[in-house]
């Protein structure tokens, strides 16, 4: 067993397990219906949603709107996501226009919920260093920081990445070394072929 694990060591990089990861198929287009629940001390909050997603070769394009409670009604939320860059922008049926998330922007909260907007988009794969710091059967757990000049709020993030599929179960992000937020996923593969969320928990 010792044997095995260290071929597999000399047979995959941290680099080719995250471009596995960022590679996998998607549906060319999906609909799905979501519940978003917010926990903040006493306080439980629901938010309904419809999200939208088409790609297109390697761009990938998802629309979120809002449906429930009235207060969030009517707000979109649209993510354009290229392999160099992601793209997103808020439509706010209030003013009846939209605004680009950008900047410090991007580390604000999505929608009241523990999740930034920046824990959303999809990363440049080229802006960061990747290593493999764990190995079991089941898994690859691979360490992500960013290069310098890279503006992220995180000093660095875990994935715990499932070997069979490369599914990524978990995600820790890590702020000035310190452990920030977790990110644990519930996969569902569907078609035999798409790895779906279908819960996803976040702790900070």
């Amino acid at each position: 067993m010792i044997g095995v694990y260290i071929l597999s060591f000399l047979l995959i990089t941290a680099d080719e397990v995250i471009k596995k990861v960022d590679s996998q198929a998607i549906p060319t287009s999906s609909e799905s219906s979501v519940k978003m629940i917010i926990k903040k001390g006493g306080d439980v909050r629901e938010r309904k949603m419809i999200v939208y997603t088409k790609s297109d070769g390697d761009i990938r394009y998802s629309v979120s709107k809002f449906l429930d409670p009235a207060d969030v009604r009517g707000t979109q939320f649209l993510q354009i996501s290229k392999k160099d860059e992601t793209l997103q922008f808020l439509f706010l049926p209030s003013l009846n226009k939209s605004r680009r998330i950008a900047g410090g922007q991007k580390k604000t909260s999505f929608m009241g919920s523990e999740l930034t907007y920046e824990d959303m988009e999809r990363k440049k794969i080229e802006d960061y260093e990747y290593k493999l710091i764990k190995e079991d059967e089941n898994l690859y757990v691979v360490e992500s920081t960013p290069k310098k000049g890279v503006d992220s709020q995180y000093s660095k993030a875990v994935f715990y990445v499932r070997k069979d599929d490369y599914a990524v179960l978990k995600t820790e992000l890590y702020k000035d070394g310190k452990l920030f937020k977790v990110i644990e996923n519930e996969i569902t593969k569907v078609d035999g072929k798409y790895n779906i969320p279908t819960r996803t928990y976040v702790k900070s």
